[in-house]
Formats: C-alpha cells, sequence, structure tokens
C-alpha cells in the first residue's frame, strides 16, 4: 500500500474509534469510507490481486478489532463509565401478592393508567373508571397476570 492508503486506513480507524465518544454516526460513516477509498487506491495502483489482498487483510483487522473491542472494552476505566453497570430489566415485574380488596394509594394520576402503592410496592395499575388523583385511597378489584385493575375508595 502507498503512504497515501496507509494514511487513509488510520484516519478511518482513528474515526471509528471517536465514534464511541462522540455518538451520531457521522465518523463511523466517514471512517468507514476511508477504509474503502484506501482499499480502492490499492485496486487501483496495484491491481486486483493485491487490492483483493489489501482488502482481505483489512477485513480480518476490522473483524478482529472489533472482538477484542468488544472483549476489553468494558473492562477499561472509559468502559466502565459509558456502559450500564446494571443489566437492563427483562420486562415487568409482576405485581405483589395483591388480591382483590387489598387496598393503596395511587402516586400518580390515574387516567385510567398510572403507578400506584399496594402491598408497599410500586405497582402499574389502571383505573376501573374515571381519573384518580395522586394520593387518593384505591382498592384493588381484579388482578390478572400483570394487569391490576383498581378503584378509588369514597
Amino acid at each position: 500500500m502507498d503512504q497515501a492508503a496507509v494514511a487513509l486506513v488510520v484516519v478511518g480507524f482513528l474515526m471509528i474509534a471517536a465514534e464511541v465518544f462522540i455518538p451520531g454516526m457521522v465518523l463511523g460513516v466517514l471512517g468507514g469510507l476511508c477504509l474503502t477509498v484506501a482499499v480502492a487506491l490499492c485496486y487501483t495502483a496495484h491491481g486486483p490481486l493485491l487490492g483483493t489482498a489489501a482488502f482481505a487483510i483489512l477485513a480480518v483487522v476490522v473483524i478482529a478489532g472489533f472482538l477484542l473491542w468488544l472483549k476489553f472494552f468494558p473492562d477499561t476505566p472509559i468502559g466502565k463509565i459509558i456502559l450500564l453497570k446494571t443489566p437492563p430489566s427483562t420486562g415487568p415485574t409482576p405485581a405483589p401478592d395483591a388480591p382483590p380488596g387489598t387496598t393503596g394509594e395511587a402516586l400518580t394520576p390515574l387516567r385510567p393508567a398510572g403507578t400506584a402503592l399496594i402491598a408497599g410496592s410500586r405497582v402499574d395499575v389502571v383505573a376501573e373508571s374515571g381519573l384518580i388523583e395522586p394520593g387518593q385511597k384505591i382498592e384493588v378489584i381484579l388482578r390478572d397476570g400483570f394487569r391490576v385493575v383498581v378503584r378509588a375508595v369514597p
């Protein structure tokens, strides 16, 4: 590879690495274009045999670099700052054992859906009818899986 192609490869890798810190895909796309132009320069300057070899080498380096980055980046000081410390939630959590008749308090306006405090736990609930203001006492009237239906206690 000639000096221009080597420079484009270095700039391309630096731009792709900078994409981690400056998200938006602009630097990543420009870095990918730099790598593509570097391979194209090899094809035009050295013919199809060396151009294909340069492409293959670059592809192996990109894939190996990405796999190494996936393995080691989360353990770096910057990776620990950027990445989540806890795994994301896997979905809704079931409501606490709240059989019909259990009382609680609306934490948010229920119009008709909102959050309530039932048996000491925050629970996503649905009001049977109308608007229930925050702080108003509620009663569970139906529990069907994750769905908890409540009504205002007069």
